[in-house]
């Protein structure tokens, strides 16, 4: 009889494991299908290490590919379905996977794609995923080492990089129900339960959270585009206990707060972890404040800078910190001569973990510049750590503003925006000023249906903000290139302004 990975499997194994609007997978037949996924990926010629990438939406397949991969040894790239042709093909050949996994919907950019990077073996979900993997027995996987995931950054400047870390070790079932399990009780989720995915999982943060709620036994329901009375209503109906939201979130339902109050029952909620991206300090106030303790905030990266967790009494403690870290972590500011700075001394944040430093995939350069001796590593991260050990972030060093000498940090300037009641998402970036080297420039995304004028954006400003940070000019968008998980690819609207001149940071 083959072994089952997940401890609900033997206690419920014909209940829900896995559910969407479009199906559901008991836990036996997650199992199942995890196995023969494994079989399958076996049976294309990948053995433990070899790699093989998946460019789909949210869908119930992501959980049995998830097992059945950690089940294989091998490592998935997972791609972000909003990528062109090339960036994909980038990632393809970058990883040089074997094998592509992809929907109907990114079918075409999959196949010209894998044309370009040299990979001929692709299997589409909507059409020929079900034969190939009925194709395969239900057997036991061999014994070896757990698979993992290559995460690509998101390329900040130029292009991302594969992260390879070495925290997950073990095989699947001590990976499940120890790494990924801790995870969960770091951020106080229950035994059990259902769990809500409301985000992109070519993300690290969704993904993170899904492997740490089935490792506790709790049940995975995936939720298609974000919208707040849906997320709402979903966690009545399934009494959901768990999500893991993105700042976008956060603001979206804060700005509903009037209409949708007191309309659920929000009672089964246990913890709803937020991350991905700085969250402004009033639209958390507001979910605390509607939702009760049940708030937790989540900082890391795909290179292991977490995790960093503060609980909801912590937040109201010391609002705006990103809170303490992991046991396993440690973090302090270092000035750009790599000398540690003291406690509430705004610098350069390095990390240090004990399982040792990340590295770029292929890209020494880049690992050796981020590295400090002692094995601390950066990520790029500005902000500064208290005398309790209290992180709090202020920006990321590639988007602060140096105007007349003076540091400006965009994020700031972001969460007043984003209060306005006509904007419904901002950009705040540093562009050449021949006098002051750089000025504040905001872009914005109106809200459907309204619009404000520069002058009066700037006035809102400027009742929050010292003027020295406010916008000196705004830009109005149709929509910004923001990711789903809430990461703003804020080069693509920065860049076109410095063509021909270089930023002194």
């Amino acid at each position: 009889m083959p072994s089952n990975l997940l401890s609900a499997t033997g206690f419920t194994p014909d209940s829900v494991a896995v559910s969407s609007a479009d199906g559901s997978y008991t836990w036996a037949g997650l199992e199942s299908r995890a196995r023969r996924f494994a079989a399958c990926l076996a049976a294309e010629g990948l053995s433990a290490g070899d790699r093989w990438a998946l460019l789909a939406r949210n869908r119930i397949e992501w959980t049995p590919m998830i097992l059945g991969n950690l089940r294989a040894g091998t490592l998935y790239v997972p791609c972000n379905w909003h990528l062109n042709v090339d960036e994909v093909a980038y990632q393809l050949a970058d990883s040089a996977c074997h094998l592509l996994v992809v929907d109907a919907a990114d079918e075409e950019v999959g196949r010209e794609a894998a044309a370009v990077a040299g990979v001929t073996r692709i299997i589409v979900l909507d059409t020929t995923f079900e034969a190939w993997l009925d194709a395969q027995a239900d057997v036991e996987p061999p014994e070896g080492p757990a698979g993992s995931v290559r995460n690509y950054t998101s390329g900040t400047t130029g292009r991302p990089k594969g992260v390879q870390r070495s925290d997950q070790t073990g095989d699947a079932r001590s990976v499940l129900t120890g790494f990924s399990a801790n995870w969960g009780r770091f951020y106080e989720f229950p035994e059990h339960g259902t769990h809500l995915v409301a985000s992109p999982m070519y993300h690290a943060l969704p993904t993170a959270f899904h492997n740490a709620a089935l490792g506790l036994g709790q049940s995975i329901h995936y939720l298609g585009r974000f919208d707040p009375e849906e997320f709402l209503t979903t966690v009545e109906r399934l009494q959901a206990t768990t999500a893991a939201i993105v700042p976008t979130h956060v603001v979206r339902l804060a700005k509903e707060v009037e209409t949708l109050e007191g309309r659920h029952d929000l009672s089964s909620l246990v913890s709803v972890v937020h991350g991905g991206a700085p969250c402004p300090r009033w639209a958390k106030e507001v979910l605390l404040d509607w939702w009760g303790p049940v708030v937790y905030e989540m900082f890391g990266s795909s290179e292991g800078t977490g995790p960093l967790r503060v609980t909801p009494r912590e937040w109201k403690d010391r609002p705006g910190t990103v809170g303490l870290p992991a046991p396993h972590l440690r973090v302090a500011a270092f000035d750009d001569a790599g000398t540690r700075l003291a406690d509430g001394t705004t610098g350069n944040l390095y990390f240090q973990r004990d399982d040792g430093q990340p590295e770029y995939v292929g890209a020494p350069d880049k690992t050796a510049a981020n590295r400090l001796p002692g094995g601390w590593f950066t990520v790029g991260d500005i902000g500064w750590v208290d005398g309790d050990g209290y992180v709090f972030l202020s920006d990321r060093k590639i988007d602060m503003i140096i105007s007349g000498g003076v540091n400006i940090y965009p994020a700031e300037i972001e969460a007043a925006l984003i209060g306005h009641p006509a904007v419904s998402d901002c950009a705040v970036f540093g562009i050449p000023d021949d006098e002051w080297g750089e000025q504040v420039k905001a872009a914005v995304q109106f809200e459907a249906g309204t619009s404000a004028t520069d002058e009066e954006l700037i006035a809102w400003c400027l009742e929050k903000l010292a003027g020295f940070k406010c916008p000196r000019s705004i830009d109005v968008h149709v929509e910004l290139p923001r990711e789903a998980t809430g990461k703003l690819k804020k080069r693509y609207l920065r860049d076109i302004y410095w063509e021909g001149r270089e930023r002194a940071i």
